[in-house]
């Protein structure tokens, strides 16, 4: 079993970070792998945001999001500098997502065989 920690780094719509994220998430748990967790970073942490406004022709991906972390059991954090910069409020996240600091971000990576980024960067 290979553990993986996941970060996402792109806002949900732009290069379609969170649709790659989600369906290489569900390959690799379907090969009996662990994802130890989704951390969002840089302007990604938009990704973790509940409400979104969204046109009936857009997929719903903070519900898809939110689907894949209750099915999964999964651990959902969102970088606490990068939601003070955007003034994004914890109750803004999607159910069972967390604010946190860099330093969780660390330990998941030290307990982690492969850490992949999704996005540009930050």
């Amino acid at each position: 079993m290979v553990v993986f920690t996941f970060v996402v780094c792109a806002e949900p719509y732009k290069f379609e970070a969170l649709d790659t994220m989600l369906n290489l998430g569900q390959a690799i748990l379907k090969k009996g792998h662990q994802i130890l967790g989704i951390y969002f970073y840089g302007s990604g942490v938009y990704s973790a945001k509940r409400d979104l406004k969204l046109s009936s022709s857009m997929r719903d991906l903070p519900k898809r999001l939110e689907n894949f972390i209750d099915g999964n059991n999964m651990k959902l954090f969102a970088c606490s500098t990068w939601m003070n910069f955007t003034g994004l409020k914890p109750e803004q996240l999607i159910e069972n997502a967390s604010q946190v600091g860099l330093g969780d971000l660390s330990k998941w990576m030290a307990e982690s065989d492969r850490v992949i980024v999704f996005g540009p960067g930050g």
